[in-house]
This record gives C-alpha cells, sequence and structure tokens, in this order.
C-alpha cells in the first residue's frame, strides 16, 4: 500500500515539473498575456483540466513557474557549493551561477514585468519576486561574512555587496535581451576577477 502511494506521489510530482517546463517555454516564448494555458497543456501533454487541478489560475501556474526555476537553478549549484573549502571558492561559484542565470533567465525578466503590469495584485507579485532576492541575497552576504571573520576578505558592508552583485547580472540579463550577442562570459569574467581582487585582505 504504501508503495503505491509513494508511486503515485512521485507520478503527481513528475507531471507538475512536466507542467512547469512547458509553462516556462510557453511564457517565455509567447509572454504572459498572448500564452494560453491551452498551450501550456499541449506542450505538457496534458489536459487544461489537468493543469487546473494542480494550479487554480494562469496567474498561480506563472508564479510556480518562475519559482520553479529558481530552485532548480539553486539545487543545481547546492553541489558546488558543497565542494568549494573556501569562501573565496563559495563566492566564485555564486558569481558564475548569476552568470548562467543572467543566461538562462533573460527573458523571464520581461515576462515577469509583464506579468506584473498586467496583475490585479500587484502587491503579491512584486512579493513573489523579492522573496526570491532576498534569499539569494541573504546567501552571498552570509559568504561574504564567513569570509571576513575567517580573515579570506577585508571587511566590507556584505549586504550592500550581495545587493550590488545582483543587480549587476539583473542588468546584464536586461542587455542580453536587447543584444543577444554580447559576449557575457569575457564580462562577467571581466567584473568577477575585479570584485575577488578587490575583496582580498
Amino acid at each position: 500500500m504504501a508503495d503505491r502511494t509513494n508511486k503515485r506521489e512521485r507520478q503527481r510530482e513528475e507531471r507538475r515539473r512536466q507542467i512547469l517546463e512547458a509553462a516556462l517555454t510557453v511564457f517565455t516564448q509567447k509572454g504572459f498575456n498572448a500564452a494560453k494555458v491551452s498551450d501550456v497543456a499541449a506542450l505538457a501533454g496534458v489536459s487544461q483540466g489537468t493543469i487546473y487541478w494542480y494550479f487554480d489560475s494562469k496567474d498561480d501556474l506563472l508564479q510556480a513557474a518562475l519559482l520553479f526555476f529558481f530552485e532548480e537553478l539553486s539545487q543545481g549549484i547546492a553541489p558546488a557549493l558543497e565542494q568549494a573549502t573556501t569562501n573565496h571558492g563559495r563566492l566564485q561559484v555564486l558569481i558564475r551561477s548569476m552568470a548562467t542565470m543572467a543566461e538562462e533567465a533573460k527573458g523571464l525578466f520581461t515576462l515577469f514585468l509583464e506579468f506584473w503590469a498586467s496583475s490585479d495584485n500587484r502587491e503579491k507579485a512584486s512579493r513573489l519576486w523579492t522573496e526570491v532576492l532576498i534569499r539569494y541575497k541573504d546567501v552571498i552576504a552570509q559568504i561574504v561574512e564567513r569570509g571576513t571573520q575567517d580573515g579570506e576578505f577585508r571587511p566590507v558592508d556584505a549586504e550592500a555587496l550581495a545587493w550590488s552583485l545582483m543587480a549587476t547580472y539583473d542588468g546584464l540579463a536586461a542587455y542580453l535581451m536587447l543584444m543577444p550577442d554580447l559576449d557575457l562570459d569575457r564580462i562577467s569574467h571581466a567584473f568577477a576577477e575585479t570584485v575577488m581582487h578587490g575583496l582580498q585582505a
């Protein structure tokens, strides 16, 4: 009985993942307003009714898809963070992850702005994005603070630095939408090298 229950739960989780992956693709390609739930259903290979069984509305689906993207990104960098033996190494992992996010999430930035601008509940939409940003900022700031305590980094305002790092890559994500041929690797390398050199104790 327990095995059957676990199997059903795994199937539900896999189906939910299928829907969220399809939603990210459809919303990014078509935009929030132009995309239809039926488009997501077709790409995911499920009925519209199945999507509404998992999600209350198109708004709810988009918010879940955005959170899914960032959770996947966080899980992807977790092994590299665990393997890093210094705070310097951990910060480099996070900077590389921000460069990856700038590349992969360039369509999500405008998608969120479109959703926010057309939402009847902008406060709720803003809170969603803000919670993700604060969570990521806290991780960066904690690494910088530990690096200072361990003597790796010189004393700095860790929280201000974290916001600055994130804002830089958010800006690069926006630039990539306008200039897709921008050499993100070169820019990120120059920026990261300068930041890490400036932090050295």
